[in-house]
């Protein structure tokens, strides 16, 4: 495939793409393997804000697949790093699980909770499987009282091992009916901002890198702004039926039935 034959780099989504749940997809280790003997750098990217990066480490690893600390990216890296760059520090009242409360710590951000998160600086909201009506009282009182409101991503929902669990955008949404208050920043795909922590990690030029991805929404869209070569898999979200009639930025450079098809192009 000489579209591929000049990436050096590839970022792939996990739910959908890499995996299913705990479930690896067939051929992925191979394909990933492959990448790395030709000299490829790989990058782990997930919208998802619940787990830290050396979850991902264990469970990738528990699936036979190599993965470094430094080859993942997630949306609560991202939301820590976008709050420590334009604010440097403040109180977080945090919809999401400890993988989210980990990274904003580490970026040195006072995490609270209870009636203390009203009174936060910051409500950042993610995945939480925890979701209470008490959690969201607390962020709306926050962003009431003037907290700015940063979304970890826009999934509605992502692929589970049963079938579609509900994601960050949809906890999202409950606070922003709640409040009338739009996030100030939507960090994950498709926003470029995740894209450009992958890229910049490789040391690669955006036109040396392809990203692999299950969403048209996220990965396609926010691959093809970012100006990567852009791979749509329908082992996840999008099947076939979907691809009819896309244009634009939701139309990816190549399309293929699972991630161990790659293999074979490189």
């Amino acid at each position: 495939m000489g579209e591929l034959s000049g990436k050096k780099g590839f970022i792939f989504d996990l739910d959908g793409v890499v995996c299913i749940g705990k479930t690896p997809i067939d051929g992925v280790r191979e394909t990933l393997a492959h990448i790395r003997e030709i000299g490829g750098k790989v990058r782990f990217l997930t919208n998802n804000a619940a787990n830290s990066r050396e979850h991902y480490v264990r469970k990738l690893g528990g699936m036979g697949i190599r993965c470094e600390r430094s080859e993942v990216v997630t949306s609560s890296q991202g939301v820590a790093i976008y709050l420590k760059n334009r604010y440097r520090s403040g109180k977080c009242f945090v919809i999401g699980e400890e993988g989210f409360v980990g990274e904003l710590r580490q970026k040195g951000f006072e995490v609270v909770e209870g009636k203390e998160g009203e009174r936060a600086d910051f409500v950042a909201v993610g995945i939480d499987s925890g979701f209470t009506y008490e959690k969201l009282t607390i962020a709306l009182r926050a962003v009431k009282n003037g907290a700015r409101f940063i979304a970890a991503n826009p999934d509605v929902s992502r692929p589970g091992e049963e079938g579609l669990d509900p994601g960050a955008g949809a906890m999202v949404a409950a606070l922003e009916a709640a409040s009338g208050v739009k996030p100030e920043v939507v960090i994950g795909k498709p926003n470029p901002m995740l894209f450009e922590i992958a890229v910049k990690g490789m040391g690669l030029r955006r036109n040396q890198v392809a990203v692999v991805g299950d969403r048209i929404d996220t990965d396609i869209v926010g691959g093809n702004r970012f100006n990567l070569y852009t791979i749509l898999v329908l082992t996840g979200i999008t099947k076939r039926a979907d691809l009819k009639g896309l244009k634009g930025e939701e139309k990816p450079k190549l399309v293929l039935n699972s991630v161990a098809d790659l293999k074979g192009l490189l």
